[in-house]
C-alpha cells in the first residue's frame, strides 16, 4: 500500500514508520528545506512491549505523490486551514503549502485527518480542497525526545478510530485495508460510525485540559498558580457542557472529567509525577509552548461554536485572553 503521511512529526513518525515496516511504501510530505534530510526515524514504544522500530532511510517529498493510495494528515491544527484573524500567513503544511493545495493534486486517493478536527476547519478544508476528507481519531500519544527518537504510547484500549461515513463511498475499500495495515503494524485500528461527530464532543471536551500546560507554563507553575488553574477548572466545565450539544464524547473522556477539579488535579499531577514521570514529561513537551498557535486557533473556534448554540464561555474566554498574552515557542 502506498501511504503519504503530511507531516512528520511524532504522531506522523509513529504512524509511517509502523506502516514501513510491514512493507508499505511511505513517504513523509515535509518543508521543502527537510526534503535532503538523511537522519533515520526511530520510534521506541513506552507501554506494553519494550518494541524500537528504525526507518534508515525515510523517503521525504514536498508533495504528496500522485500514486499514493492513501493520505494521511498529521499537521497541527492550525496548519489545516490558515485563517487571516489568527496570522493565517504563517499558519503553513508541511510543505511550505496549505493542507488543501496538497490534496487537490491528488483526488483519487482518501485524505485521513488524524488531528483534531472542527465543524468549521472541516467544511473550509473541504472547501478549499474541492474534495471531502475523512476525520479520525489517533489512538497514539507520542514526543520526540532530545535524541531525536519518538517516544510513544500505544494502546488497544483507545484504538485509531476512522469515521466509515466520512470520504466519498468509493473510497471505504482502500479505508479499511489501511486499518487492517496499521493493525497488523501494531497500531490498533478500525472503522466506526460518527467518529467525525464523536471528535468534535471530545476534542471541545479536552480543550482546557490541553491547553492548560501552556497557559499556565509549565505543569508546576500551573499548580502553583491558583487564578489561571481555577480558570482553567471552570473552562473545562463550560466546554464539557458545549460537548453535550456536539455529539457523544469518546467513552473514556466522561470517566476522566469526572476527576476534574480544584481538590483533584493536584493531587492528580503529583501521582502521575510519581507513578508516570515520563508521561508528564509528554505532556509538558507535547501541549506547552510547542502548540501554542494550535491552542490559540482551536480556542477560538471553540468559542464560535459556543456562542452559535448558546452556551456561555466566560471562563474559556479569560483563558485565551490569557493564552494570548504568553508568547508562543514557536
Amino acid at each position: 500500500m502506498r501511504v503519504t503521511i503530511v507531516g512528520a512529526g511524532a504522531l506522523g513518525r509513529v504512524y509511517g514508520v509502523r506502516l514501513a515496516t510491514q512493507g508499505n511504501d511511505v513517504t513523509f510530505v515535509v518543508r521543502p528545506e527537510r526534503v535532503g534530510d538523511v537522519r533515520p526515524f526511530v520510534v521506541e514504544q513506552v507501554n506494553g512491549a519494550d518494541r524500537r522500530d528504525t526507518l534508515d532511510r525515510p523517503r521525504l517529498a514536498a508533495e504528496i505523490p500522485a500514486d499514493a493510495d492513501v493520505v494521511l494528515i498529521t499537521v497541527r491544527f492550525d496548519q489545516l486551514v490558515p485563517r487571516a484573524d489568527l496570522g493565517g500567513a504563517a499558519q503553513r503544511a508541511a510543505g511550505g503549502r496549505p493542507v488543501a493545495d496538497l490534496l487537490r493534486g491528488v483526488p483519487a486517493a482518501p485524505a485521513v485527518v488524524l488531528t483534531p478536527l472542527l465543524p468549521r476547519e472541516r467544511a473550509d478544508l473541504e472547501e478549499a480542497a474541492q474534495r471531502r476528507i475523512t476525520p479520525a481519531m489517533p489512538g497514539v500519544s507520542g514526543y520526540l525526545d532530545e535524541r531525536g527518537v519518538v517516544r510513544a504510547w500505544i494502546t488497544e484500549l483507545a484504538p485509531t478510530l476512522i469515521d466509515e461515513e466520512g470520504g466519498a463511498p468509493a473510497e471505504r475499500p482502500l479505508l479499511e485495508e489501511l486499518a487492517r495495515r496499521l493493525t497488523s503494524a501494531g497500531v490498533p485500528a478500525r472503522l466506526e460510525p460518527d467518529v467525525g461527530a464523536q471528535n468534535v464532543a471530545t476534542t471541545t471536551a479536552f480543550f482546557p485540559l490541553i491547553a492548560a500546560i501552556d497557559a499556565g507554563g509549565g505543569a508546576s507553575a500551573l499548580l502553583e498558580n491558583d487564578g489561571v488553574l481555577s480558570t482553567v477548572i471552570e473552562a473545562t466545565r463550560e466546554s464539557v457542557a458545549l460537548a453535550d450539544r456536539l455529539g457523544k464524547v469518546a467513552p473514556w473522556t466522561k470517566l476522566l472529567l469526572r476527576f476534574i477539579g480544584p481538590l483533584t488535579l493536584k493531587p492528580g499531577i503529583a501521582l502521575v509525577r510519581l507513578l508516570a514521570p515520563e508521561f508528564l514529561r509528554f505532556l509538558e513537551v507535547h501541549f506547552g509552548p510547542k502548540l501554542h498557535a494550535q491552542h490559540l486557533a482551536m480556542g477560538a473556534t471553540v468559542l464560535e461554536m459556543g456562542r452559535e448554540r448558546g452556551v456561555s464561555m466566560p471562563a474559556l474566554e479569560r483563558l485565551l485572553a490569557h493564552l494570548g498574552g504568553r508568547p508562543g515557542a514557536r
